[in-house]
């Protein structure tokens, strides 16, 4: 499998001409983040080129977004505005990035599949949140069957039950996990996840479609 940290950097132009700058699927359902973010400290985890971090920082927050790859952060910092934060870093690994004051929230905007560590990556948002602090994230909905030309959340042909990397030569050839792949987990999955790193789930999420496509939440730090 190619390493985590090299999948985006080979893409980042195209992915970058390709999303545009399309607002994110969590500005869309606002209400789940609070109602007033001016000075709050969030973090967007897998930050990529900067959407998520852009939107909060349009809101008064004080973002620092954090991504493996050096390209897709090259994009972010040329957007602007010069006072995100962007750090180059494994999420996993906090005590090489994180300064110990803990944020207010964290966002997650339909990367958590591009992560292979989730329970890492959850543990580390508990860690670096507030007791009490809000987790908001997007993800392709784990229970969407797709097609091999379509929006799918497993490896078309091997079913919900195969967890793990994928990626398909028969995939949407216009999309991204034809590129870079994705790491399929059940709904249990992500749940307990989110459970066991101290995450306690307050909302849901699924935006009308004919069959789940997306998936949202917001926790909170216990």
């Amino acid at each position: 499998m190619q390493a985590a940290e090299a999948r985006y950097d080979e893409f980042a132009e195209w992915y970058h001409e390709w999303v545009e700058d399309l607002p994110p699927l969590i500005a869309a359902h606002s209400d789940l983040l609070p109602a007033a973010l001016a000075g709050e400290r969030v973090l967007d985890v897998a930050c990529g080129q900067g959407r998520m971090s852009r939107y909060l920082a349009t809101l008064g927050a004080d973002v620092t977004g954090i991504d493996l790859s050096a390209a897709m952060l090259g994009k972010a910092r040329a957007a602007g505005p010069d006072d995100i934060t962007y750090v180059r870093a494994d999420i996993t690994c906090y005590s090489d990035w994180w300064d110990g004051r803990p944020f207010d929230g964290c966002t997650c905007e339909l990367a958590l599949m591009d992560i292979d560590d989730l329970t890492g990556a959850l543990s580390a948002v508990a860690m670096v949140l507030r007791q009490g602090g809000w987790f908001i994230a997007s993800v392709v909905h784990p229970c969407c069957p797709g097609t091999e030309k379509g929006r799918s959340s497993w490896p078309p042909g091997d079913g919900y039950d195969r967890e793990g990397w994928w990626t398909s030569p028969d995939h949407n050839p216009d999309g991204i996990r034809i590129r870079v792949g994705a790491s399929h987990r059940k709904l249990s999955t992500y749940l307990n996840a989110l459970l066991d790193a101290g995450l306690e789930p307050d909302r849901f999420v699924e935006p009308p479609a004919l069959v789940p496509t997306y998936l949202l939440w917001r926790c909170r730090r216990r």
